[in-house]
């Protein structure tokens, strides 16, 4: 029974070992302009290196002037991977420029899938950069941990 024991533990830890093999660290810079008030659609560099767009779903005001941006993700790498993701909120604190904001995504960006690599891959990302209304553009870097599905890498 001690045996049994004993080889169960050692493969739960191998299992788990490989699990965390699979966890990638990424990061890079985002590059987006506005096409219109609620899309943006740019450049990804880095890890996750690609095109990238923003669905602004909702945008609520906050005391002081500062913006909360729920937005959709749609993000697509230079493979042909795309990356799917929750809705996630954007906070964008005025600069005392007028249009100039420092932005942030204080809870992340949670991965859900996608396809290629992606196909069932979980993971958050976080970023923080500035988004200036009268150039309608968006710079972020980006940073944070993607895990793929075994095999997929």
């Amino acid at each position: 029974m001690l045996k049994l024991l004993f080889a169960f533990v050692i493969a739960v830890s191998c299992i788990a070992a490989q699990a965390e093999d699979d966890c990638h660290r990424v990061s890079g810079s985002i590059s987006t302009n506005f096409l219109n008030p609620t899309t943006t659609f740019g450049t990804a560099s880095g890890d996750l290196a690609g095109g990238i767009g923003v669905t602004v779903l909702s945008l609520k005001d906050g005391p002081a002037g500062v913006l909360t941006l729920h937005n959709q993700h749609h993000w697509v790498t230079v493979a042909g991977d795309t990356i799917n993701a929750d809705p996630a909120d954007a906070v964008a604190f005025p600069s005392g420029i007028p249009g100039l904001y420092a932005a942030s995504y204080p809870d992340g960006v949670v991965i859900t899938g996608g396809t290629g690599k992606f196909l069932n891959a979980t993971g958050k990302i976080f970023a923080w950069g500035a988004i200036d209304t009268s150039k309608n553009e968006v710079v972020l870097r980006y940073e944070g941990k993607v895990c793929l599905a075994h095999g997929n890498e």
